[in-house]
Order: structure tokens, then sequence, then C-alpha cells
């Protein structure tokens, strides 16, 4: 895999990583619709520079031959891109079946071939990708809708999608200690919401598990984020299915 430490990434590289991951010791996705706005607005403030950093991404490399990419900081964020990228995409397949309306929003063959390029690393991702907490499938199903709308209008245009997946950009730090990972988890930077003293004490105590109890972990999570204070039962199906 391409060494990507120390690297800036555009969103459209980010999101064509193949092995992207989310951590059982991470929190559930909680961004809502004030995230959602700010994300928008930038889209529309910044659109005319060269390039606009959105943070910084922090993995967790994994040293087996699976490689996986755990996303230790910037969940929040590379998830609210993905569903927005993934609703792109939708509203391609949704004027591409309707061959009675002209095409509009869709022009540049550029455009195009990169949201298709797309297409199975996000949809690969979803699949893999379960949720444990009912928070985050409620939230994650919420945000993707009212992206869907936003980005079918028409004044979501082709200057602001080349913005959005190609000057837009992150900066990728790559960790292959798990310690040194847990310790940046530990300390989320100021962009995202504070993590609650539970989200520390699960991460914590879920990092010890060893790779060959992944079985355990699972059981371990599931009963974490059954307890009241998570917000109440787990959805069984996954939000991506």
């Amino acid at each position: 895999m391409e060494n990507i430490n120390n690297q800036v990434l555009s969103v459209r590289q980010l999101l064509a990583l193949t092995r992207l991951s989310i951590p059982t010791y991470q929190r559930p996705y909680r961004w809502g619709a004030r995230n959602i706005t700010d994300l928008l607005a930038d889209l529309v403030i910044h659109q005319n520079k060269s390039a606009y950093r959105l943070g910084s991404v922090v993995f967790h490399q994994h040293t087996d031959k699976d490689g996986k990419l755990d996303i230790v900081d910037g969940q929040q964020r590379t998830l609210t891109l993905m569903l927005t990228v993934k609703a792109l995409i939708e509203v391609l397949d949704e004027e591409n079946r309707d061959r009675k309306e002209k095409v509009t929003k869709f022009q540049r063959q550029d455009i195009r071939q990169q949201l298709e390029a797309l297409r199975e690393p996000i949809h690969d991702f979803m699949k893999r990708t379960h949720f444990p907490s009912r928070a985050s499938e409620v939230n994650l199903r919420r945000n993707y809708l009212e992206l869907h709308r936003t980005v079918a209008r028409s004044e979501f245009d082709e200057q602001k999608i080349d913005f959005l997946l190609n000057k837009c950009q992150v900066v990728c730090f790559v960790l292959e200690d798990i310690s040194e990972a847990f310790q940046f988890f530990d300390s989320q930077n100021a962009r995202g919401r504070d993590l609650a003293p539970h989200d520390l004490l699960k991460a914590f105590h879920l990092r010890e598990f060893a790779e060959h109890e992944a079985c355990r972990k699972a059981e371990a999570v599931d009963h974490w984020e059954r307890l009241p204070s998570r917000g109440g039962p787990v959805c069984s199906d996954s939000f991506w299915v």
C-alpha cells in the first residue's frame, strides 16, 4: 500500500483508500445538523481557493496481512465526507436512470469518472463496516438523507463538487504502535466533540484484547453499547445495507 504517513490527501484520495476501518474502541458517530451545515458552508466560502485543509486524520496501521487502516482521529469528518460522496453517486445514478430529463448537474466527464472511481471503495467500506451503536445508525441515516437533499439541488454545482473532491484536503498521520494510537485517541483535537469518560474507559479496556480474541471483543462492545447510558438497545442491522 502507498505510504500516506505525513502526506496531504485530497478528499478523493482519502476515500479511495481500500483498507479504511473503524476500530471497536471508537465512540459513536455523533455529527449533527450543525456540523453538516458548517461543512457545506466551508465549501461555499472557500471554493475559490486553490486548496482548503479540512484538518488531519490519524490512522493506526495494522501490521498483519490485512493491513487495515483504523481511523483513530477524524472518524466524524471522514464518515461525513463519505456520506456526501455516496449521496453524489446516488444523484448521478438517478440522473442516468431518468433518460427523459436533461442532465444538468454532471456535464463534466472528469467529475463523472472521479465519482465512478469512488463507487467501489465506498461500497466495500460500507459492506464490511458495522456500527454497534444505535446512535451511530440513526445519525448516519439522518445525515445521509439531509446530504442527499442538499447535493441534489442545482446550486450544488460541479464547481462545488470539484472543490470537494480535489481541493479539500486532509493531512494523514499513520501510527503502527497501538499505544501511540490510543494516546492520539485520548487527546482528540479540539475541532471534534470532547470524549466522554465512558468513551475513554471503553477504549482503554478494548485495546487490551489480543488479536485472537476478536469474538470476545465484539461481545464486549455489544454489551457496552446496550447499557442505558449509551442510548438504548443496539440495532442489529447495519445502516450501510
